[in-house]
């Protein structure tokens, strides 16, 4: 069987790609990634809260 990707609904290939993939990921795992993700967030937003306002930023 052949799709064209393009002509699919984004939610329904987000569905597909979603049931394909969901036996394979280790939801412990997932879990601990997401929840390390969300830690160093917030402390990027600590940090960068703490800058004066109107402080230049190198770059």
């Amino acid at each position: 069987m052949q799709w064209e990707v393009e002509a699919l609904d984004p939610a329904e290939l987000q569905l597909l790609v979603l049931d394909s993939v969901a036996p394979h990921v280790d939801g412990a795992v997932l879990n601990d990634v997401i929840a390390e993700e969300q830690r160093q967030r917030d402390r990027l937003r600590e940090f960068t809260g703490a800058w004066p306002p109107g402080r230049p930023r190198s770059g």
